[in-house]
């Protein structure tokens, strides 16, 4: 483990220790973003330019959200009918260019 990310777990951890209980439900919800978030950084390949454009980039629920102005209950619901990634139970994944065709061949249906 390089020492950014030790520097950055030390600093997450000594956060924790002075976090109010009654914040901790709202901060468990942002660490599962931020790990819906490192999952998708993982798919992507290394070697690839990060670019909008980049077939392997995955969006994250929030991303397919805010891009196409669908509610995630609405994603959720018609997951199995789209292209997706599912590498955990609470992590939902979907590659940008497929989505992007499912949705446009889909608008209005």
């Amino acid at each position: 483990m390089g020492d950014d990310v030790k520097d950055l777990i030390l600093n997450f951890e000594q956060a924790i220790a002075h976090t109010q209980p009654s914040a901790c439900p709202q901060l468990l919800g942002e660490l599962e973003r931020l790990k819906a978030l490192l999952w998708g950084r993982m798919l992507q390949t290394e070697s690839a330019p990060s670019s909008a454009s980049d077939p392997g980039r995955y969006l994250t629920v929030q991303e397919v959200v805010t891009r196409f102005g669908v509610t995630d209950r609405w994603l959720y619901r018609h997951k199995r009918q789209m292209p997706h990634s599912q590498p955990s139970r609470k992590v939902l994944l979907f590659p940008e260019q497929a989505i992007t065709k499912w949705i446009a061949s889909h608008k209005g249906t």
